[in-house]
């Protein structure tokens, strides 16, 4: 199946100056040896003669490698799915012989984006009701109205994306919804998916009661459910929700791929449910899937996880999968998020409403398990938004050391959004690799003062800090769809906010380069996955996969950075998505040799390198 098609009347991909190179024979390569050395050399790269089949070639670009030894290239050349020579145009042209050549017009090319912390699949109907345009409870109510006159009683209504903060008056009441909905088991859930208000309805479904946790109820000596659920309790209720057909999950992941090509993404570190895993395994076997996946799966799950490594369930030398999809990290959240209030502190820094969040989990059980899976050799990662939590990480993974030793084992901990100064040094100290949401500054920026006051504030997303100690940094989404990496990169630089009240950036102390910003979604995002030898620079040997921008990021006004949009994604050679129609070409068979279809699944292939001799 072809990865994309021409749409009517489109133009035939552009070649280098109108035409086809002619293919070298040896004799002839062997003549162009002496002349090619000098120009291929000058970009300090590749000797003269690939030892595979050059099959495309991409020339007269402005290529960043994310290579600090050799930073910058003019062209890059493919054979199969991987670079295997890059240089000048002239030089790469002559090597490439009657392969496609695809003049990228002095646009930027950089490695593709690897996003560490997102979630393709939201185990939710296509049918959810979007609520991200609604600012008033009355209005929100309406859509409950409307939707419960088109759905036969019994069937779940299903909101998502509803942002209190920018209402007038931020007070959902489940009332409201029990009067309109009856009959319907009602669920909606905030933006940051850290808070959900359910109706009656809903919480008799799914088991909730009084003294549920993470059940919120009202302060009187009743104590009845006010249907605003966190934490624990959202986990039980969403555990409740009817599971997505198979058609409807391949649905909702052709979606999340549409966006990540589109949005230059070529890899993802999917925070999910062992379903989801299926779901990618179809994708691989239909050969759909168009990007590279490193799925995680809940940290109480690991000894599961480690009998499918043991059993070759996923394939692989080390039995956790080939280069489409890797499955060997285990994740839990330790605590919740600034907008639900759940995030957690240490003392009450929780302004318009006193508290200070609390763990979601508990710390020895925690151990326990993390213990556990690295003895399996599993990765582990744990989610913190507060102070209290990002502390607790650090001690988790210090005892972890402690009591384990010191290895290569990539203990993350994804968000970081507030921590204490001097908790920060440990990040480096300790080996500890952060995945941050940049573009949630764009967002929480408005609002985080107001919440905790100047002086905490102070100790959001501390990007520069966390890099002057010498701490590596890669970024994330959260949701492909809430932030592509050209708004993340343009958050982390600029630090400015959605509302336009900090042009000079919030908090600009904190801001980083367009060079580090770009690191921290290729080369660093790499290594958090154990895969800088493969991804996350264009070198010889690398897999092809790179993004096309049709603006300079690293010398435009960073301030125009959101203007800059991705033209040509590729994703092991071949092209995922073409926003112009530069190229066309089939996908390269993948290794579907490695999919299961029974618990003792074959393994994959072994993997292979191009160097040149």
């Amino acid at each position: 199946m072809a990865l994309f098609e021409h749409r009517t009347g489109s133009a035939a991909p552009r070649l280098h100056n109108g035409r086809r190179r002619r293919q070298l024979v040896p004799s002839q390569t062997g003549r162009l040896a002496f002349a090619l050395s000098a120009t291929v050399c000058a970009c300090s790269t590749t000797p003269v003669a690939p030892p595979v089949e050059i099959n495309l070639a991409f020339v007269n670009a402005h290529i960043w490698t994310a290579d600090p030894a050799t930073p910058w290239a003019d062209a890059l050349a493919v054979g199969g799915e991987r670079i295997v020579a890059t240089g000048t145009s002239d030089a790469i042209e002559i090597l490439a012989g009657d392969a496609t050549i695809i003049d990228l017009q002095n646009q930027l090319v950089v490695p593709g984006f690897i996003d560490t912390y997102t979630r393709l699949l939201s185990g939710t109907s296509p049918s959810t009701l979007d609520l991200s345009s609604i600012r008033t409870q009355t209005q929100l109510i309406a859509v409950v109205a409307a939707a419960v006159t088109e759905r036969p009683d019994g069937d779940w209504i299903i909101g998502h994306d509803w942002e209190p903060r920018l209402w007038d008056d931020p007070i959902l009441e489940r009332a409201s919804l029990d009067l309109v909905a009856p009959n319907h088991p009602v669920w909606l859930v905030q933006r940051d998916e850290q808070l959900g208000i359910a109706n009656a309805v809903a919480l008799r479904h799914a088991g909730i009661r009084t003294g549920t946790p993470g059940a919120r109820t009202t302060l009187t000596s009743t104590k009845t459910l006010t249907g605003i659920l966190t934490g624990v309790a959202i986990r039980q209720l969403e555990a409740s929700l009817p599971r997505l057909s198979p058609d409807s999950s391949d649905q909702q992941l052709q979606l999340a791929l549409q966006t990540a090509a589109a949005s230059g993404v070529t890899s993802v570190h999917h925070i999910g449910r062992w379903a989801d895993i299926e779901v990618f395994l179809r994708a691989i076997e239909a050969q759909r899937l168009t990007l590279r996946v490193h799925a995680a799966v809940p940290l109480d799950t690991w000894l599961r996880l480690d009998r499918a490594i043991a059993v070759q369930a996923f394939g692989g030398q080390d039995g956790q999968g080939n280069n489409w999809l890797r499955v060997g990290t285990v994740y839990t959240s330790l605590d919740g998020s600034l907008a639900a209030g759940t995030a957690a502190f240490e003392g009450i820094p929780y302004t318009a409403r006193p508290g200070n969040g609390e763990l979601q989990v508990d710390l020895e059980t925690t151990t326990r398990s993390i213990l556990s899976a690295d003895d399996a050799g599993l990765q582990v990662l744990l989610s913190a938004v507060g102070d209290r939590a990002n502390h607790a990480a650090l001690d988790l993974a210090e005892e972890l050391a402690t009591r384990r030793g010191l290895r290569d084992r990539r203990f993350r901990i994804a968000r970081a959004q507030h921590v204490r100064p001097t908790d920060l040094v440990r990040f480096a100290t300790e080996h500890i690799l952060t995945s941050a949401l940049p573009h949630s500054i764009l967002h929480d920026g408005r609002w985080i003062e107001d919440q905790l006051g100047p002086e905490l504030a102070r100790t959001s997303f501390p990007f520069r800090a966390l890099l002057d100690v010498g701490a590596t940094i890669s970024f994330g989404s959260g949701r492909l769809d809430l932030g592509s990496p050209i708004d993340g990169i343009y958050a982390a630089v600029t630090r400015r906010t959605l509302d336009g009240l900090h042009p000079q950036g919030w908090i600009p102390t904190q801001q980083v380069s367009v060079e580090e910003a770009l690191r921290a979604y290729t080369s660093e995002a790499a290594y958090v996955g154990f895969a800088e030898n493969r991804t996350g620079r264009l070198t010889v040997g690398a897999l092809a996969d790179f993004a096309v921008i049709d603006r300079d990021l690293l010398t435009m006004s960073p301030n125009d950075i959101p203007s800059a949009q991705v033209q040509l994604t590729v994703v092991g050679g071949a092209v995922v998505f073409d926003r112009r129609g530069l190229a066309t070409r089939p996908r390269p068979p993948q290794q579907t040799e490695v999919l299961l279809r029974s618990p003792a699944a074959t393994s994959a292939l072994p993997e292979h390198s191009i160097e040149f001799q």
